[in-house]
This record gives C-alpha cells, sequence and structure tokens, in this order.
C-alpha cells in the first residue's frame, strides 16, 4: 500500500502515518492479518527517519491495530475487530452514522480537546509570524525556554533550555536516547510496564531484562548487576499507577550512582496527576548518577500531538544531540513555536486546572461502583488508585474469571485493559481508566458498566 505524508499539515508526520493506517483498515484496505511495510521500508518511502515511523507504529501497537513479534513482520492485529460490511468510499460520504467502536478504559496519557479550539488557533496563528530561517536540531530555542519554565513551575524541575532536546514524544525521544548509549546495551524494565515503550527497546538493537516491582517501582536490592540503563516511570508505577516515594527514589538513585547504570525516567502524566506539590523527578534530587528524563505534550495538549522533550545531562547530551543531527528534528517549526505559545500564554496552566476538578468530580461518581465490583465472579476485591486519578483495579482470583468479566464489558460497549498473566503467578486484575476519556465516552462507560454490575 502506498502511503504520503506532507510537512506543511497541520497533522504531525507521525500522526499522518497512523491515522492512513486507520482509514486503511476502515475502508477493508487492509484487513486483520495482512503485513505492512517494515519501518526502515516506510520511511525510505516517504522520505522520512525511521524514528518517525516507529512512533507511529507504536501508537497503533497500543490501540491494537498492529501486532510485532520478533523475527516476523509487522502484521494487522489478527483480533482486531472490524465491521463486517464496509462501505465504499461513496456510502460513507452520505452515510450519517457510522459502527460504533469499543471505549478504550486502558490507560492514555492525553485526551481531545484539552485546548479549547480558539486557543489552538491563536497559536498557530502566533507562530506563523514567528518562523526562523534556519530550524535548530535540538529544538526551537522559545520552546526549549518554555519546557525549562514549566518544569519549574509545574515539576520543580530546575533546568537551562541548553539541557532540553525536543523529539516527537516519548517513543520518539527513547528511541532517541536508546541509539546514543551504544551496540547491544542491556536495558531494565519493569515487569509490569504496559505502557508500550518496551517494544522501543529491541528497535535499537538493545536487550530488556523484567525487573522485579512492588507498589512503590523497582525493587532496588533485586535489580540485576548486569545492566547498563533502566528505564522507570516512579511517577505512574505499574501495574496500579502508584507513585515511587521519595525514599525508594533516593535509593534507587544511589544504587545507580554504585553501578554507573543510566536511568531514563519516563515522567508519563505528572502534570495531571500532581494538584498541589509534585514528587520531583529523579533527575531534580542530589545524586551523582546520569538520569536522562522523558517527557511528552501528549497530556497536556491533545493525545495526537506527537512532540515532547528529552532533559540530558551534560554527560550524555552530546551523544544525544550528535544522534538529533543525523536523524533530523521530527517536529516542524510551526508546531514547536505554537506549543511554546500554549505554555507561556497560560492555556496550559487553565486547562490543567479545569482537568484537576474534573478528575475530582469523577472519582466521587466512581465511588458507587466500587463495592460492587469486589461482588463480580471471581473477584477479590476492587479499589481506586490511591494517585489522582479516576482509575478502577480489580483483582481477581484465576484467568477466566478475569477474561470473562472482560467479554462482558466487552459486550456492554467498552474495553478494559489487563495485566498479571496466569504464567507467572502474579495477581490477575482489570483495569478501567476514565481519566482521559471524553465527558460523553465517560457518560457510556458508566452506562455500560451499571448494565454489567446490573445496577
Amino acid at each position: 500500500m502506498f502511503f504520503s505524508v506532507s510537512r506543511g499539515a497541520s497533522l504531525s508526520l507521525p500522526a499522518q502515518i497512523a491515522a492512513q493506517v486507520r482509514t486503511a483498515v476502515a475502508e477493508g484496505t487492509l484487513r486483520p492479518g495482512d503485513t505492512i511495510a517494515s519501518t526502515r521500508e516506510l520511511a525510505a518511502q516517504l522520505g522520512v527517519s525511521r524514528g518517525t515511523v516507529v512512533s507511529a507504529f507504536d501508537q497503533l501497537i497500543g490501540e491494537g491495530y498492529l501486532q510485532t513479534a520478533q523475527g516476523a513482520p509487522t502484521r494487522i492485529h489478527p483480533a482486531l475487530r472490524v465491521p463486517h460490511q464496509v462501505q465504499q468510499p461513496s456510502q460513507r460520504a452520505t452515510t450519517a452514522e457510522s459502527v460504533p467502536g469499543l471505549i478504550s478504559l486502558a490507560p492514555t496519557s492525553g485526551i481531545d480537546g484539552m485546548i479549547r479550539p480558539a486557543a489552538w488557533h491563536r497559536a498557530w496563528r502566533e507562530a506563523s509570524y514567528s518562523l526562523p530561517k534556519q530550524a535548530d536540531p535540538q529544538g526551537e530555542p522559545k520552546l526549549r525556554a518554555a519546557i525549562a519554565e514549566h518544569l519549574r513551575v509545574a515539576r520543580g524541575l530546575h533546568v537551562f533550555p541548553e539541557e532540553v532536546i525536543v523529539t516527537g514524544g516519548t517513543r520518539e525521544g527513547l528511541l532517541l536516547t536508546l541509539m546514543s548509549i551504544g551496540n547491544n546495551v542491556r536495558v531494565g524494565i519493569e515487569t509490569s510496564d504496559a505502557s508500550g515503550l518496551r517494544s522501543v527497546i529491541p528497535l535499537a538493537g538493545h536487550t530488556t531484562v523484567p525487573c522485579l516491582c512492588d507498589g512503590e517501582g523497582v525493587l532496588v536490592s533485586q535489580l540485576p548487576d548486569d545492566i547498563d540503563a533502566l528505564l522507570i516511570t516512579p511517577a505512574h508505577v505499574p501495574p496500579f499507577g502508584g507513585v515511587m516515594t521519595v525514599r525508594r527514589r533516593i535509593e534507587l538513585l544511589e544504587w545507580a550512582a554504585a553501578t554507573n547504570t543510566l536511568l531514563i525516567e519516563d515522567d508519563f502524566n505528572t502534570e495531571l496527576r500532581y494538584r498541589t506539590a509534585p514528587q520531583p523527578t529523579l533527575s531534580a534530587l542530589p545524586s551523582t548518577c546520569n538520569v536522562l528524563t522523558l517527557g511528552t505534550f501528549t497530556t497536556l495538549l491533545h493525545k495526537q500531538l506527537s512532540a515532547g522533550y528529552i532533559v540530558a545531562t551534560p554527560d550524555t547530551m552530546s551523544a544525544v544531540q550528535a544522534i538529533r543531527r543525523v536523524l533530523g528534528m521530527p517536529v516542524s517549526t510551526v508546531t514547536q513555536h505554537a506549543i511554546a505559545h500554549l505554555l507561556t500564554d497560560g492555556t496550559v496552566r487553565k486547562s490543567t486546572k479545569a482537568f484537576h476538578a474534573r478528575l475530582t468530580k469523577r472519582r466521587r461518581q466512581l465511588v458507587p461502583y466500587i463495592e460492587r465490583l469486589s461482588e463480580v465472579p471471581g473477584a477479590r476485591n476492587a479499589s481506586m488508585s490511591n494517585a489522582n486519578s479516576a482509575d478502577i483495579f480489580v483483582e481477581f482470583d484465576h484467568e477466566h474469571h478475569l477474561l470473562g468479566f472482560r467479554e462482558e464489558l466487552r459486550g456492554a460497549g467498552c474495553e478494559c485493559a489487563i495485566s498479571g498473566p496466569a504464567k507467572t503467578g502474579e495477581r490477575q486484575f482489570a483495569l478501567l481508566s476514565f481519566s482521559t476519556l471524553s465527558d460523553q465516552d465517560f457518560d457510556a462507560a458508566t452506562r455500560a458498566l451499571t448494565a454489567v454490575l446490573d445496577l
């Protein structure tokens, strides 16, 4: 299949690629089980960096459109649900109703409509007036300065703009980082991580090493002594989305300094989780070890906005810069200036405050469901995340009970996330995340849950 992208379009290059794959699936051009071009082939066809295509593919993998396996070609997920009868383009153009899909209750970063259209229009207009003659491969100075100030205010992290590198999102930032740290590197990952970031590591030619976790994050005393880097999410400890305590963070930093291990911190969803004083990032705490912080704008601005940043240390900056100069900047200068405008004019601060208020309201609305969920067949208990989010976890005794509950939800129009495979002996649970749903989907999801629980 032939794909095309436009650097002048409002959507980022990864978002354009992902949208075309979704369209091809919806139209029946691509069907479940069909293979598609590799990231290298597609990058060559489109004239973009491989990291751009990897970013798009990882988004599609997370959405369930693509399936990858080591040594096998990437293909449309065989289990992907598509309409049995696919309309022709002329029919779709004249039909008002579309086939409804399942509402995903899997955790995600960012929502549609976080920023109002009028604010976006102002940002794009202002950005068009201030385009530079030559793009900075590290990212536009105006955006890097805005990021540094945002991190100071929102995360208590004091960095200079020179320490910031603009990326095409968390996955592209991770790939950039991994490509800068050498060959055949062993990268530790949290055992229950379901974010999809772990799939980026083999693409860079590295090996993943599972590391044991508890509710506070990785167990420092159990960390392997033969890993070169460790990817962690202290602000959203998998699988329950808890927060790594400061004591555990300090213990981890001391271990990393003693073992000369690079820490790669995914600062996942932190701006929306902390209403008051945030837990510090690892790089904000005093230490002699190297910490690279990955951030994204999907949480603050829009989930389809493929843009983010890396906060690097002096020891890692030059290597990351060298890779960036080779791959090029995946985020257009217009997009960078628009993001900078939204960060500096108060729009992000106001929308974040409104989101926190909505989360508080949703947590109250979900309380009546907790007790009833703990009574579904095979459930041990149900609880809400202790973080500032609207997420419910239901633990089950056996996998067949968990899968049965998931099928009931599917029948009602919702898809939950599942963790803890039976073969590992870990706990079995379903995660129902209502945090980033639109108001319409939240109402529909609670109605579906009411039907399943017969409330």
